[in-house]
């Protein structure tokens, strides 16, 4: 009797030790966050720079997701959970900072005005809704879908003594014009961008003051209407600014980057030097500089125009770039992989029509991916672009081609005025001229800089002489052989286009804008954001010709084959009973 009873008191201990041990694994579980990702993207880990940006979160974020109900179509569901899961992992990093909740903005049980109002706020951030139709038993359904979110950031401010609160709209499904939105291959893009649209959001919506980044003027350069598309859309993480440099030293010290687009006219030496000792003291400069002088407008017009040598000593600034590392040449590139102008013509009919040509001087420039710069970025525009060369054998500067054109291209050298004659599109190119490739269109430089003006005489060009430097700290460059490449449409009422739009093909080149926000995130030191953006995933979709021919034989491998096999063992393990006991 007292041996059954010690054989239960024992199995009970037991119990207990497992039991204890199981909530001690959990308890140890919940404050350890740990996961592991088999991917071979590593699809579901985040990147340092978000784990980074998260844990300084100064703030409280709370984040409103208006992607919730039970009359959700499948494929919402599914990215409804998707976001879910990533904002989890995104308050695992932040701890008590972040916080979110899921709303059903077409709840039934809000009255008519509560809803109404509550798109209208919706609709003033800027979130657009998605009308999700279906056809269910011969009848067409129509919904519309909020797959967005509204981001709140409160912190406080301690120079104002008190709480500052910001918001801003989020829309969470990719809008690419070559998938349906509510399609797997559009969701699975939106999927795999919720970590780069969530943190972007918060990090611009976080930051209590913008580095600064300056339009140079005063040497010819495009004026303001010409480049708004990219200043709104810099202005989204810097603070921009124009101005002249006037000769004044120190008058670029508090940018984080300047950038000189399409400069016509002299630079002085004054504003040289200003430029010069800004990089000396780590500054960034993006340079957008023609090789060769033309318009399109004129050539459009006329029929022909004539390119004219840009000059770079005529600008004053060859001998800067020289000095740094590069040199524009005065050419032109044709490229067999360019973009089209359209013209129009008259039918055998009498009737006008539009034509689209290849134009071989407007090269699309695709990258190699070389450079987290370049990275899965869309092809990039250009017109009448010139080649750059890399000079000196300067081991402190690193040279990286950033756009090069493609394996057919045509170097014409441009040393008198070159005639750009509209005929050109109805003679078939001599394949024989189309004999060079990747010609560098744009190069990164960066390390460390000697001074264009060491030893030469500059007591007047500086309060003392002392301040001068003759050698950068490390620092970093970009040079772009194409002035245009930020150049966005303007029509004749001052309207802009956006800067994608290419109005001679009627075609929208999306790879200027990535370009040209990669550089400049990349010399602003954002390089975490700019990777994070460039990230992708492989799409692995199953293919619907092969699911729907072996269907049948499929579904009898899921539901059969399990069945059969434990049949099969059932057997095996009673004819080995059998057995065993039969010997016996």
């Amino acid at each position: 009797m007292d041996s059954k009873i010690k054989i239960k008191r024992k199995k009970a201990g037991q119990l207990i030790l497992a039991l204890a041990i199981i909530i001690l694994i959990n308890v140890i579980s919940s404050q350890i966050f740990t996961r592991i990702d088999l991917t071979a993207e590593k699809k579901y880990t985040l990147t340092d720079y978000t784990k980074e940006s998260l844990k300084n979160l100064d703030g409280q974020v709370f984040i409103t997701i208006y992607l919730d109900g039970n009359d959700l179509p499948l494929q919402f569901k599914k990215f409804r959970n998707s976001v879910k899961e990533i904002l989890d992992v995104f308050k695992m990093y932040s701890g008590q900072n972040f916080n979110y909740e899921f709303v059903d903005p077409t709840n039934e049980e809000n009255n008519v005005k509560e809803r109404d109002l509550l798109f209208q706020e919706l609709y003033y951030l800027g979130v657009v809704p998605v009308e999700n139709n279906e056809v269910n038993e011969g009848q067409a359904t129509q919904t519309l879908i909020f797959p967005s979110a509204v981001i709140n950031y409160t912190y406080y401010d301690t120079d104002a003594d008190s709480l500052i609160s910001r918001r801003v709209g989020l829309n969470l499904l990719n809008n690419d014009p070559n998938y349906e939105q509510s399609s797997p291959e559009n969701i699975n893009n939106s999927v795999q961008n919720l970590e780069y649209s969530f943190i972007n959001e918060i990090i611009k919506i976080s930051k209590k003051e913008k580095p600064k980044i300056a339009f140079i003027e005063g040497h010819g350069e495009l004026s303001e209407i010409y480049v708004i598309e990219m200043e709104q859309k810099l202005s989204e993480y810097y603070n921009i600014m124009r101005g002249k440099i006037d000769g004044q030293y120190g008058r670029l010290d508090n940018f984080e980057a300047i950038i000189i687009a399409k400069p016509t006219a002299q630079f002085s030496k004054e504003d040289k030097f200003v430029i010069d000792q800004y990089v000396m003291n780590g500054g960034k400069v993006l340079w957008l500089v023609d090789g060769i002088n033309i318009s399109m407008d004129s050539v459009y017009y006329y029929e022909r125009a004539f390119a004219m040598p840009a000059y770079t000593q005529v600008l004053s600034i060859d001998d800067i770039l020289f000095t740094y590392g590069v040199r524009i040449n005065t050419d032109i590139l044709q490229d067999a992989f360019s973009s089209s102008i359209m013209l129009k013509g008259t039918s055998a009919t009498g009737e006008v029509r539009n034509h689209w040509y290849q134009w071989f001087y407007f090269p699309l420039l695709i990258t190699k991916n070389t450079h987290v710069i370049n990275r899965y970025i869309d092809a990039v525009r250009t017109e009448f672009v010139s080649s750059i060369d890399t000079v000196g054998k300067n081991p402190e500067v690193t040279k990286t081609p950033l756009l090069t054109t493609s394996n057919m291209t045509r170097v014409m050298k441009v040393n008198m005025p070159w005639q750009v004659d509209f005929k050109e599109i109805n003679e078939t190119p001599d394949q024989k001229l189309f004999n060079a490739k990747d010609i560098p269109v744009a190069i990164l430089l960066e390390g460390e800089f000697p001074s264009l003006f060491k030893g030469r005489m500059i007591d007047n060009l500086l309060p003392q002489k002392s301040l001068f430097k003759e050698k950068s700290v490390p620092t970093k460059m970009i040079v772009v052989a194409d002035g245009d490449i930020i150049k966005n449409v303007v029509k004749s009422d001052n309207q802009t286009m956006p800067l994608s739009f290419d109005k001679y093909s009627l075609y929208n080149y999306y790879g200027n804008e990535q370009f040209l926000m990669n550089a400049l995130n990349y010399l602003c030191d954002d390089e975490g954001l700019m990777s994070l953006r460039s990230r992708e995933f492989k799409l692995r979709l199953l293919d619907n010709a092969v699911v729907s021919t072996k269907k049948s034989m499929w579904q009898f491998i899921n539901l059969l084959l399990p069945i059969v096999l434990i049949i099969i063992l059932g057997l095996v393990m009673h004819f080995i009973r059998i057995r065993k006991y039969t010997r016996k």
